[in-house]
C-alpha cells in the first residue's frame, strides 16, 4: 500500500480537511491545521485508484526530557469506502519507520472505544491507560480563585518545550478562551472555556481539581480533565489510551494540553 510522505508546511490544508472533516463532523478550519502541523510536522496519505485521498495521519515532533525525539501519530482519518482495509495499519507502520530514522520514541492518544487501539497493539505497541474525565456535580462550594500568569515551570509535563513553543501549545490554541486561575504559591490551572465544559489543559496539583469543579459547574458548565492515573475525584470517565513504540518505553506525566 503506497503511503505518500509530506512535509505539512507544503500542503495544502484543504487536501487533508476534507477528510478530517468528513469522519470527525468538525475537526477544524485552517487556523486549527496550521496550529496542529506547525513547525516540523509531517502529513501521510493514502490515496485510492482514482487518486482520491482515502486515508491520512500527521506526525508531529516533540521532544522527551532525555532529549529524545517524540513522532506523535495525530489526527488519523480514514474514509468509510476505505476502512477494513488496512490503511490505518499502513500508516502506523509508516509513522514507526519515519521515526525510526530519529531514534525517536512513536506515540498515539486515543479511546479505547476507537479501533485504532487494536491497531497499534497489533503494531508492537504497549497501551497505557488513560482517563478522559467528565465533573458529575460540584464536591464543594465555589471559592474566588486568582487570574494568575501562566509560568510553564507550574506545570509537570512528559515533553521538554522552549518557553515560546509551550506557550504556543498550551496558550495560543485557535478560536479558544485561554485562562489561568488558581491560588498564587499554592496552584495553578490553564483551562479553556467553552459552552459546555471547562477544559482542563495543565494543572500544577491534582488536588486542585474539586474547586475547578465548583466553578465550572456553578457557571452552567462541568469540567473536563485527561489523566494517566485512575480518577480520584467523583465523575464519570472514558477509558483512554496511550499506546507507545517501543513498548518499554516509561511513561512521564502528561498534561491534557500535551495531547495531539
Amino acid at each position: 500500500m503506497n503511503v505518500q510522505r509530506h512535509a505539512a508546511a507544503a500542503v495544502d490544508p484543504d487536501l487533508y480537511l476534507a477528510g478530517a472533516n468528513a469522519c470527525f463532523g468538525h475537526w477544524g478550519d485552517a487556523a486549527t491545521f496550521d496550529w496542529v502541523f506547525r513547525d516540523d510536522a509531517e502529513l501521510l496519505f493514502i490515496h485510492d485508484a482514482a487518486g482520491r485521498a482515502v486515508a491520512s495521519s500527521g506526525i508531529t515532533w516533540r521532544t522527551l526530557p532525555d532529549g529524545r525525539a517524540v513522532a506523535i501519530i495525530t489526527g488519523a482519518w480514514t474514509l468509510p469506502q476505505a476502512r477494513g482495509m488496512g490503511v490505518f495499519s499502513a500508516l502506523i507502520e509508516a509513522t514507526r519507520l519515519i521515526a525510526s530514522e530519529k531514534n525517536a520514541v512513536m506515540l498515539g492518544f486515543g479511546r479505547m472505544d476507537n479501533t485504532s487501539g487494536r491497531r497499534l497493539q497489533a503494531a508492537g505497541s504497549d497501551l497505557h491507560p488513560t482517563f478522559y474525565c467528565r465533573s458529575v456535580g460540584s464536591p464543594v462550594q465555589e471559592q474566588p480563585l486568582q487570574i494568575l500568569e501562566p509560568d510553564a515551570e507550574l506545570f509537570p509535563t512528559g515533553f521538554r518545550y522552549t518557553p515560546a513553543a509551550w506557550r504556543v501549545q498550551f496558550l495560543q490554541r485557535p478560536h479558544a478562551s485561554i485562562e489561568c486561575l488558581g491560588r498564587r504559591g499554592e496552584w495553578a490551572a490553564i483551562l479553556e472555556r467553552t459552552p459546555e465544559f471547562d477544559r482542563v489543559h495543565a494543572l500544577s496539583h491534582i488536588e486542585a481539581l474539586p474547586l475547578l469543579a465548583a466553578r465550572a459547574h456553578a457557571h452552567g458548565r462541568r469540567l473536563f480533565w485527561f489523566t494517566t492515573q485512575p480518577p480520584t475525584m467523583e465523575c464519570e470517565w472514558t477509558d483512554g489510551f496511550l499506546g507507545t513504540f517501543p513498548p518499554s518505553f516509561n511513561l512521564g506525566e502528561f498534561q491534557n494540553g500535551d495531547r495531539m
